[in-house]
This record gives C-alpha cells, sequence and structure tokens, in this order.
C-alpha cells in the first residue's frame, strides 16, 4: 500500500542518495533547533531514505520521505502507516493506544472464556452444514473460523498488549528513573547517553564514514538506523544500530560515535529483556517468514473477520423476536463498522489518487476523506437501521463501485502504477493490490445481487425460541 499510494514508488529506482545528502536537507530546511534526527536508508519494502526529527522541547515528530529518484520529499500522502497507526493508536495519540489496549486485554479474556464455554470446541470444528435452514448454518461457520484462527488470535492479542506494556504499567519506570523515561529506554535498547551542553560545533563529520566504518566493524553486516543526538552541539552523538536481518529478535548492536570527531565512543548490545520483546514485536508483525507468513497472516485475519461476522448474526438472529433499541443500535453499528469501515478504506485510497500533489497538508486532506467518509456511512447505517437487508445490499453495491473502480481510476490517473504496466514487469506486490480490489469488488457485486434477489416465505417468517433451542442456537 505504501509503494501504492505513492507514485514516486512504482517503478524500483535505487536511490543514489546519501545520509549526508540526508542531513544536509535537514539542515536547509529546518531552522529549529533539535533534539535528535534519525534515518534510515532504503530497503527492499521501503525502496526510499526516510527521516524524522523532533524539536528541543517539542513532543511533534515529523516525518519525510525522499523520492528515489529526485532526492526530494515525495508528495504528501498518509501512505500504507495510516492503516498502522489507526491499528494501535486509532489516530488519537496515547489515549488511542490505552483504548486499543484494553480492547486487546477484553479480547484475551473472551478467547480464553470462550474456549472454556465452549466444551465441544474441537468437535465443532469439523461440523459444518452450510445448507442447513436457520442460523446453524452461521453458527458453524463461527464455530468454524473461531478454532481455525484460535492460536493466531490468542498470539496476536497477547503480543499486541506486550508491546505497549512499558506504557499500561509505568509505575517500575517512574520509580525507578523519575521523568527520565528517555535514560529508561536508552539504557534497554543500548544507547550511549550524553546529554547536549548547547555549544555549537565547528565540524560534523561524514554520516556515510561512519556507516561505513560500522560495516566494517560487523563484517559487512547491514546497517538499520542512523541517529543524532542533540545535532550541531560539540556533545553530540552518532548512534549507527545494526539492521536487523534475522527479522525476529535480532543482536542490534549499535555503534555511538561523537559527531564532531568521529571518535567511537562504545559499542551497546540489547539487553536480554530487549531481545524477547522485540522477538514477541516480530511475532506480532510479521517480521520474519518472508511474504509466505505476511500471506498466512492475511488469511487468518480474514479467518477472524469471518468468525465476527458469523457471530454478530447468531447474537442477532436470537434476539429478532425482542424488537426494541437495543436491537436497532447493534444493526446500526453493524453496518457503521463491517460495512462502513472497509468502504472508508476505499474512499481513502479514492482519496489518494484524486487529490492535487500540489495541495498543502496532503497527507491530513487524505486521513479527512476517510473521516469524513466514514461518518456519512455510519449516519447512513443508524438511518437505516430497521432495513438491514436493503442497508447491506446497498453497501455491497457501493463497495462494489468503489473497488472495481479504483483499478481503472489507478490506470487513469498513473503512468507506471496501473495493473497492466505492474504485471508486465512482474512487480506482483504491485500488482497484488489491483487484483486484490478488483476480487474485493467482484465478490461484492456477487453479494449484492444475491441480497436483491426476493426472500422466500419461510425466510420471512420469525422463528420461535424452541426452534432457536433446536438448531442449537
Amino acid at each position: 500500500l505504501e509503494r501504492w499510494m505513492r507514485p514516486a514508488l512504482h517503478v524500483p529506482v535505487a536511490s543514489s542518495m546519501t545520509a549526508d545528502e540526508v542531513r544536509d536537507w535537514l539542515r536547509r530546511n529546518v531552522s529549529d533547533e533539535l533534539h535528535a534526527f534519525w534515518t534510515h536508508a532504503p530497503t527492499e519494502r521501503e525502496p526510499y531514505w526516510r527521516l524524522g526529527w523532533e524539536g528541543d522541547g517539542s513532543m511533534e515528530i515529523h516525518d519525510v520521505a525522499f523520492d528515489p529518484a529526485g532526492r526530494e520529499p515525495m508528495p504528501g500522502s498518509v501512505g500504507g502507516r495510516f492503516f498502522f497507526d489507526l491499528h494501535y493508536n486509532l489516530h488519537a495519540g496515547m489515549p488511542g493506544v490505552y483504548i486499543v489496549g484494553l480492547a486487546g486485554m477484553f479480547m484475551l479474556v473472551a478467547l480464553v472464556s470462550g474456549v472454556i464455554i465452549h466444551r465441544r470446541i474441537f468437535k465443532d470444528f469439523f461440523t459444518l452444514r452450510p445448507q442447513t435452514n436457520g442460523q446453524r448454518a452461521w453458527l458453524d461457520a463461527h464455530n468454524l473460523f473461531g478454532v481455525l484462527g484460535l492460536p493466531f488470535h490468542l498470539v496476536l492479542a497477547y503480543t499486541g498488549v506486550a508491546i505497549f506494556v512499558a506504557t499500561y504499567m509505568p509505575a517500575g519506570i517512574q520509580v525507578a528513573y523519575g521523568s527520565d523515561i528517555e535514560k529508561f529506554f536508552g539504557e534497554v535498547m543500548g544507547a550511549y547517553i550524553r546529554e547536549g551542553i548547547h555549544q555549537p560545533s565547528s565540524q560534523q563529520v561524514s554520516l556515510d564514514g561512519l556507516i561505513e566504518r560500522s560495516r566494517q566493524r560487523w563484517d559487512g553486516a547491514e546497517v538499520g538506523w542512523v541517529s543524532v543526538h542533540h545535532p550541531g552541539d560539540v556533545a553530540a552523538v552518532v548512534d549507527v544500530r545494526q539492521r536487523d536481518e534475522s527479522r525476529i529478535a535480532p543482536p542490534q548492536a549499535t555503534l555511538s560515535y561523537d559527531e564532531a570527531s568521529g571518535e567511537l565512543l562504545g559499542e551497546q548490545q540489547v539487553s536480554a529483556g530487549y531481545q524477547t520483546y522485540s522477538w514477541l514485536t516480530g511475532l506480532h508483525m510479521a517480521q520474519f517468514g518472508g511474504t509466505l507468513v505476511r500471506v498466512l497472516y492475511f488469511l487468518l485475519g480474514l479467518a477472524g473477520c469471518a468468525m465476527l461476522v458469523g457471530g454478530l448474526k447468531v447474537w442477532l438472529a436470537k434476539r429478532e423476536e425482542r424488537s426494541g433499541r437495543a436491537l436497532a443500535l447493534v444493526r446500526a453499528l453493524n453496518g457503521a463498522v463491517l460495512g462502513g469501515l472497509p468502504l472508508a478504506s476505499l474512499a481513502l485510497l479514492w482519496g489518494n489518487r484524486l487529490l492535487p500533489a500540489s495541495l498543502p497538508e496532503r497527507a491530513e486532506a487524505e486521513g479527512w476523506v476517510f473521516v469524513a467518509s466514514w461518518l456519512v456511512l455510519a449516519i447512513w447505517a443508524v438511518l437505516r437501521r430497521h432495513q438491514p437487508r436493503a442497508l447491506y445490499r446497498e453497501q455491497l453495491a457501493l463497495g462494489a463501485l468503489l473497488a472495481l473502480g479504483l483499478p481503472l481510476l489507478n490506470w487513469l490517473t498513473t503512468r507506471d502504477g496501473h495493473l497492466l504496466a505492474s504485471l508486465a514487469r512482474g512487480d506482483w506486490a504491485l500488482a497484488g493490490i489491483d487484483l486484490t480490489l478488483l476480487l474485493a469488488g467482484l465478490l461484492c457485486a456477487l453479494f449484492a445481487w444475491r441480497t436483491a434477489q426476493p426472500m422466500t416465505q419461510a425466510a420471512r417468517q420469525p422463528r420461535g425460541r424452541r426452534q432457536l433451542v433446536e438448531e442449537g442456537v
């Protein structure tokens, strides 16, 4: 998605930019005194230089991605990181992190209690009756996909909470380090701590030279993040971190240099605790196993979605006879989330292609396209809450229109990023976005057509409690 949403990355180009040129751009374009900046060289999955910085006395983080060909920042876009950030903090900062963490803890409780109350969980796993009348088929699907993805869901829920354990449980850190949280993370991750003294330095050594020295010291191992604390100060420190080649539980050695003289100040290895933390993080983010593991995570994630849909369908069916505000509210929430969230995501991709590249604060504008679209779709779901079948049909039709239209829009607005061009280059990572959109659009169109067919008389009649019990619902 990051490449698809940034036209400058559609054709893979090896960047000729250097770390020194990245630092020079920062000096020319950022006049504020900096607390630190950090940069990362191009990789296979991110073929561009990344730069981030933090002002002195400011908590605001700035981020720039450079065009591999033009050596200038690419036009603003939320890129694929939009969904990454939405996933763990809802784009709401620290309150969002706590909300997601609380949800993750409830998910762990639900998974464990679900195993306990489903005494026939493995027997139900081998029971699937899609042609059965009533809600039996939905319940079978719920059980099947729930058991299939149970280990995956447990691992993802636990590691997702564990990643932010220092945020959720800060008491120990506050007692040991007071308000100096940066010192805690520096010691845990293995960093050389030296405070700036606010005296400008007359010279800075080449960052590219330090990177090459680090490679030689590590017998040719690649370099990952390069960070400079208190840049331009006589006490500035350059940290060169070894790249994570294993993608899970790496050694992550760090070399610290004096920015003014290039003197090696120290070499640090991360603690055993941080290596365990890295292992959990890599497990959560599929940072191992390559494409095969990412595809497996993707399919298991879809199984989780199917489990949720099946469970909600059964829950609603059990309460259809008790019509009331609560039932209508749940129908509205289902329509706003299960239908509204995917449709708002498609609207974001439309905004990415239609918003002018020269638009100021373009990335923020893309985000607002997502927010406004989801808000409209949520209102739509509330207005149609008493006609759920009609709402589903309309949402599926809109999904088909948006998903099938995106590959066409991509072809009209880009020269090298459309499906035919990416297939001709054998660029399956980029082509996979358009192919997935086409598949999703065709499935939406099929189900919209099926939902539009007249219901049978038996399906229209409400079922009694006894029939629900007999079906095991």
